[in-house]
């Protein structure tokens, strides 16, 4: 089973994350991502929710919103948090044996 994730930096500084799932490829609107019911506080928040997914499953981590139109309400909000912290909760996925996958220009 395939996932998007999407991150954002909160304006306390924190990440927030939104993990959806994809069953038929990139699909999630600008609307889903900030939909509060799917909010994941934090990098443990998000590790939490990895952790219920299934082995085997991929999740495709997106710094914007496929099909969204330019200037989608919250789609300028959307990045990759840092290095360290993606690298962190790929290992933390490894273990789980979930596969992330970054953007082609942010493979790490």
């Amino acid at each position: 089973m395939a996932y998007e994730l999407y991150s954002w930096q909160g304006p306390n500084g924190g990440w927030n994350f939104s993990l959806l799932a994809s069953p038929s490829g990139p699909n999630v609107t600008a609307e889903q991502i900030f939909n509060r019911k799917f909010l994941l506080n934090g990098v443990n928040g998000l590790k939490r929710k990895i952790s219920g997914l299934p082995s085997g499953a991929t999740v495709f981590w997106l710094d914007r919103a496929v099909g969204a139109s330019q200037g989608a309400k919250g789609e300028a909000r959307l990045k990759l948090p840092p290095l360290q912290t993606i690298q962190d909760i790929k290992r933390y996925a490894e273990t789980r044996e979930v596969k992330i996958e970054l953007p082609p220009d942010r493979q790490n």
